[in-house]
């Protein structure tokens, strides 16, 4: 089985998710079409005056490795930003990852930096993230501890942790038709202690909500060419 590019619709997200899931998914797009992430130096990173920033994730890990993302919001047009970052960065890599323009520069030895941006009401809204080449980021342990079909490919697995919550996104690949993959994910969780809290079809997937108490476990199923793609979105309180 070979895995598929990634697209939106690999990392759709329900809106009945969380936010910070949804930021989580918007910034993997940014990091797996570079190779993997980990922490890097902010310093390192060129910042607009103008920018007010936010931070997302500090705390993460994604593919074993640290994930570092902060939300930015300019009044300064799009094509303002895009000049700053071409002019701070020898030539910068451009890409699309919709709703994102971005822009993609190797700082220091071994880090990535990524602007992502869009155009908004006041401005430019968008992401910083930080990511580090590592030639050895793929592995046999993504996804460990996890309920996995037997022919699972994981294409990324991200960890996140603060003092209110530990979360988790996964995402893979499968043979299984997308009812056998629900089937399967109802009755594995169901054993696990999982409660079937509701289901339901948003978009492409069909997005299936499990709880165990306060903990919360959101599947994703999503048809794709030859394949089924599966998100796993955990949330369990601290």
């Amino acid at each position: 089985m070979v895995l598929p590019q990634l697209s939106a619709s690999a990392v759709f997200v329900s809106s009945r998710t969380n936010r910070t899931t949804q930021i989580v998914a918007g910034a993997l797009l940014a990091a797996l079409s570079l190779p993997s992430s980990a922490s890097c130096d902010w310093d390192e990173f060129p910042v607009m005056k103008s920018m007010s920033l936010a931070p997302v994730l500090n705390n993460a890990t994604h593919n074993r490795q640290t994930l570092a993302v902060k939300e930015f919001r300019t009044p300064d047009s799009v094509d303002t930003v895009e000049r700053f970052y071409w002019r701070k960065w020898e030539a910068p890599v451009p890409s699309v990852v919709a709703p994102w323009k971005q822009l993609s520069k190797m700082i220091a030895d071994t880090c990535f930096a990524t602007v992502q941006y869009q155009v908004s009401d006041t401005g430019t809204v968008g992401r910083l993230v930080m990511s580090e080449f590592s030639a050895n980021a793929a592995g046999d342990s993504l996804g460990a501890g996890l309920l996995l079909p037997d022919d699972a490919i994981v294409a990324s697995d991200t960890l996140m942790d603060d003092e209110l919550k530990s979360g988790r996104v996964t995402l893979l690949a499968t043979s299984m038709s997308p009812d056998q993959v629900a089937r399967f994910y109802i009755g594995g969780l169901r054993r696990q202690g999982w409660e079937l809290e509701h289901q339901f079809n948003e978009q492409e997937a069909h997005v299936m909500v499990f709880r165990d108490g306060p903990a919360l476990v959101n599947v994703l199923v999503i048809p794709a060419p030859d394949v089924t793609q599966v998100l796993i979105n955990t949330e369990i309180p601290n």
